[in-house]
């Protein structure tokens, strides 16, 4: 199973669960995992309870309310689900799930932040808590940018403190558009992922985020996408 973790500050819950949808458009048994502090995941779902739960939406089995990865193998157990997925989106934004297990088990990993002062200052220690610091060599990381303001942002990168992570070139940056947060609002009130109405922009950069983190061609991206936009559940 290949895992992707999405660790830090930042609204990407929608994004996730585009990219689980297009990910089962591909033919792939998807796991998409919230272990953030806030459960934003339950927002999207048609019946999501108070507690830890795993439920089918979408195409794709979805987790929430599992802080460790004891707490999720036994919720899988309990729910009897089948363990043989290809792929598991992990969000999360504490080190509880991490902790003491090595991120170099997860194939790839996307740092995530919103481009506020106290969201960096946030991940920064999220990162030291991890023990990074004390890794031989830098753990390589695509960033992810959301939402991402028209303008450059001034140097943020703390050298002293980030150097033992290494950014990939690629920077998944999802520019702020009221179309998008339109869409994103839509889809949480009627309990579904529709991708009508998405902007251009958004619809690259999760064919990017598509490529870059599964190894699938742009042509094979696109036909996702096209499958995806065409299927739209009703409630």
């Amino acid at each position: 199973m290949k895992k992707i973790i999405f660790i830090g500050v930042a609204d990407k819950t929608h994004a996730l669960l585009v990219l689980g949808r297009l990910l089962v458009a591909l033919g792939n048994k998807v796991l998409v995992v919230d272990s953030t502090v806030t459960q934003s995941i339950r927002g999207y779902l048609p019946h999501a309870y108070a507690n830890s739960a795993i439920q089918e939406f979408e195409g794709m089995d979805v987790a929430y309310g599992y802080l460790t990865p004891e707490q999720l193998e036994r919720g899988l157990a309990q729910a009897e689900t089948t363990p043989t997925y290809d792929i598991m989106l992990l969000d999360t934004d504490h080190t509880e799930f991490v902790f003491r297990h090595n991120l170099s088990q997860f194939d790839k990993r996307v740092w995530c932040w919103d481009g506020k002062r106290l969201s960096l200052g946030k991940n920064e220690e999220l990162m030291l808590r991890l023990g990074l610091q004390n890794t031989e060599s830098p753990v390589s990381f695509f960033e992810l940018l959301s939402p991402a303001i028209p303008g450059k942002l001034a140097a943020w990168r703390a050298e002293m403190r980030l150097r033992h992570i290494q950014l990939e070139e690629t920077v998944f940056r999802f520019p702020l558009d009221e179309r998008d947060t339109a869409v994103d609002l839509d889809n949480q009130h009627h309990g579904r992922i529709d991708l009508r109405g998405l902007t251009g922009a958004f619809r690259e950069m999760l064919l990017t985020m598509l490529e870059q983190l599964t190894g699938c061609d742009r042509k094979a991206a696109r036909r996702a996408w096209s499958i995806t936009r065409k299927k739209v559940r009703v409630w």
